[in-house]
């Protein structure tokens, strides 16, 4: 890409900001269209870092929001190394206190139940209403106002053009593509236009982004009673700052493009402010303000590609915009400057809210399939829970929880049949194999139906992480070259030992390391060493595949206890890898609290590959059933099933 101001960035706040430091540092030309710096909502903002204290439930939303809150230490890291200024970022964990106990405590490493005396003896002098909390130790807060003026700081350095009091009113469009912004100080040209224009980016395009009103203030703490913690309350939050100041936030109001502070609307904050922190209510009163938060019907961001060709969308982030700036940064750049639609981005594009689009799935081939006796059977899912258990793979959402391989098999149609017949979403290739036509993978490319499949390259025959660094970069383009254009997965394999095929700890994990740095999504075979499993998951590795017993040997799970400790330990998907023989063993892998089985060999080399692909489907649905069912507690003794009462004499 060439270093002129070919990127065109409509909106000057964080998420404007964030994009165009990431593209310049990455070598590209951006100019920024800012209608108001001071309007934007950055600067209305309270600054937390609180996905799990603001209740985000599980699913594509609070994976991204994870995503970002770890990517924050090293990204204001850069900021403030190029800046010489400070954030003010405080990982310094959120209490959310209850005035009613939950009626089940769930608590892990990542949220933690305290009581009314202890979370009275953490954070002194709360209400006497307040029962209980939770205290969220891996978040925190940043001074939004702090990291907007440094964001504009770095980006003037590293030499972005900003056009500060420039608004942007329309798009002029030209066989598909925008060929120029419409702005009431002229007309501006570039190659890509990203739209991060917040509240207001609705204005600009048929986007359903609308204006959310919200009102804060800021209190004086006094030197003898400053308040420590944050602490986000019931439709209130408390964020103390380390200039004194206390921030009280926020109300919702959806008015439109209604301006002012309003008496009821600072009444509400004081009043639950100070019900919620009675203390405060001695303290002198600083500043009102309010903003607009980009609200959508869903409140979830807008990414990825507009509606014209050269149109990319970053918008729509409504309470989240400080925290998600780090993530959107990269996953905007790495769609301008390499193409790469990451699985993050899907969930969030603008078509969700079309209803006449049909929905794209992963789920493949629900048609008969013919047996070797040439009887059809069904290879259709059945539906055996109301539940949504979709196994979910760096942002992915798959139905099946097997994956299969294309080796070993005598024919090419009988691998066809045998991947229909098991069910899965996931068939892995092996790279170095298909590029070469080796035997038994001849026309492997065009065997399978990519647009139902998805396709996971591995990196086997690789003896040291520099073959499987190289060969995994083939395997995305292969992958592109498929139709697959966002397809970023790798299964990872490094194995120096021919005898045995045991992989390479130290290998595996220095190519993971430089795998995740380029954006893949790594998913390494490795043994199953727990140890290895924790490092490989904090370098970033999208799941662990640690191996139940050498490659194709069909001895079942012979590391089961390791293999338990891993599962307990991993905040990633865990898929064991090799070894598994009959569907008693895939089974039992899913019933222990695998997330995902991949099997090959014992498909590939049974007598009948088809039959044996549907049972081994059958058995991952019927272990993760299983599992999830929880089995009854093993006793010493014996307990009869039927009732000793009413017996007939």
């Amino acid at each position: 890409m060439k270093a002129t101001n070919e990127i065109i960035i409509i909106g000057g706040g964080i998420i404007g900001l964030a994009i165009a430091i990431e593209l310049k540092l990455r070598g590209i030309g951006v100019t920024i269209l800012s209608r108001n710096y001071q309007q934007a909502a950055t600067n209305a903002a309270a600054g937390m870092l609180a996905p799990r204290a603001e209740g985000l439930p599980q699913g594509e939303m609070l994976d991204l929001a994870l995503a970002s809150l770890a990517l924050y230490p090293e990204w204001v890291a850069k900021l403030e190394q190029i800046s010489g200024e400070d954030t003010d970022f405080n990982p310094c964990g959120i209490i959310a206190p209850v005035y009613k106990a939950p009626q089940k405590i769930e608590q892990d490493y990542h949220s933690v139940w305290l009581d009314k005396k202890n979370l009275q003896y953490y954070q002194p002098n709360l209400s006497e209403d307040i029962v209980g909390g939770w205290w969220y130790p891996e978040e925190g807060q940043v001074d939004p106002r702090r990291l907007g003026k440094m964001l504009l700081q770095v980006a003037q350095s590293l030499g972005v053009e900003i056009k500060e009091g420039v608004e942007a009113i329309a798009f002029s469009r030209e066989h598909g593509k925008i060929k120029n912004v419409l702005t009431k100080s002229g007309i501006f040209s570039a190659d890509i236009y990203i739209l991060a224009g917040g509240a207001w980016s609705g204005k600009l395009n048929p986007l359903p982004v609308k204006p959310i009103k919200g009102e804060m203030l800021s209190l004086k703490m006094p030197l003898e009673m400053p308040l420590e913690r944050v602490i986000f309350g019931d439709n209130t939050y408390l964020v103390p700052k380390q200039d004194g100041r206390l921030i009280v936030g926020a109300t919702v109001e959806d008015k439109g493009w209604h301006e002012g502070n309003t008496a009821q609307g600072i009444n509400e904050l004081l009043n639950r402010a100070i019900k919620l922190y009675p203390p405060l209510a001695d303290w002198q009163l600083l500043e009102t303000w309010y903003g607009y938060r980009p609200g959508t019907p869903d409140e979830k961001p807008i990414f990825g590609y507009g509606d014209a060709q050269n149109l990319i969308l970053a918008t729509g982030h409504y309470r989240n915009g400080i925290l998600l700036a780090p993530i959107t940064a990269q996953l905007i750049s790495n769609l301008v400057s390499d193409k790469i639609t990451e699985p993050l981005i899907k969930p969030f594009t603008y078509q969700r809210f079309q209803e006449n689009l049909s929905p794209s799935t992963s789920s493949i081939m629900n048609y008969p399939t013919p047996l070797n006796n040439g009887k059809l059977i069904s290879t259709s899912t059945p539906d055996l829970s109301s539940d949504d258990d979709t196994l979910i793979i760096a942002g992915r959402k798959f139905n099946s929880r097997l994956m299969t391989g294309t080796g070993k098999y005598k024919t090419i149609p009988l691998m066809q049949q045998s991947v229909i017949a098991s069910g899965c979403d996931i068939v892995t290739v092996a790279v170095r194999r298909v590029q070469s036509n080796a035997p038994g993978h001849e026309g492997l490319a065009e065997a399978l139906d990519w647009k139902r499949i998805w396709m996971l390259p591995n990196t086997a025959g690789c003896t040291n992480a520099e073959e499987a660094i190289r060969v995994a970069r083939l395997g995305r383009e292969m992958a592109k070259l498929l139709g697959q254009e966002d397809n970023n997965f790798v299964k990872l394999e490094v194995i120096p030992d021919s005898k045995y095929l045991l992989p390479d700890p130290i290998g595996t994990l220095q190519a993971a390391e430089q795998l995740v740095k380029e954006g893949f999504a790594v998913l390494p075979y490795i043994n199953a060493d727990p140890l290895l499993c924790k490092r490989l998951e904090e370098v970033g590795c999208a799941t662990v595949m640690p191996l139940g017993s050498p490659i194709g040997s069909g001895q079942g799970i012979k590391n089961l206890e390791n293999i338990k400790i891993i599962i307990e330990q991993s905040n990633v998907p865990v898929v064991i890898d090799a070894g598994i023989g009959t569907p008693s063993e895939a089974c039992l892998g899913m019933e222990i609290g695998a997330d995902a089985l991949l099997i090959n060999s014992a498909i590939a080399l049974a007598q009948n590959p088809v039959k044996m692909a549907k049972a081994m489907g059958l058995a991952t649905q019927a272990g993760r059933m299983a599992y999830q069912a929880g089995r009854i507690p093993i006793k010493t003794h014996a307990n009869a099933s039927s009732p000793l009462t009413g017996v007939i004499k």
